[in-house]
């Protein structure tokens, strides 16, 4: 099993495995997909990249399936949040959260995503908040 990132949604709340063809979130505001290089991706900010450690989930796989029916610590698995400064995820400019509209299905918002301090402007290339790192223009 090859590597594997994830991409959060601050609209809907959805996660999403990324492949190289475009996939989106269930609302559609968020997107994203692996390169040619098969490991860098692009996505639309303010979307989350969420990576996990694939050993961890080999090892866990591996326990459910020795016993599925009872809980093991070997089934707990390390993930987190990409920064800003990882070099193999790409961002391009998305819908901010402070961009939806009035009447979007507040039940398909989640109340725990916030915006960034700075919402990156509209224009084509410009800095994501935090490490200088660039909104690409899609």
């Amino acid at each position: 099993m090859g590597g594997m990132k994830l991409l959060y949604c601050p609209h809907c709340g959805d996660i999403v495995r990324l492949f190289p063809e475009r996939r989106a979130c269930k609302c559609g505001k968020s997107w994203g997909h692996y390169l040619e290089d098969g490991s860098t991706t692009v996505q639309t900010w303010p979307s989350l990249s969420l990576g996990i450690a694939n050993p961890d989930f080999q090892a866990a796989q591996r326990s459910f399936a020795a016993t599925p029916e009872a809980f093991s610590p070997l089934m707990a698995m390390r993930c987190w949040i990409n920064p800003l400064s990882e070099p193999d995820v790409k961002l391009v400019q998305g819908v901010p959260v402070s961009d939806e509209h009035e009447d979007t299905d507040e039940d398909s918002v989640t109340s725990e995503a916030t915006p960034p301090e700075t919402e990156p402007a509209a224009s084509p290339v410009e800095p994501v908040p935090g490490e200088g790192r660039e909104v690409l223009a899609e």
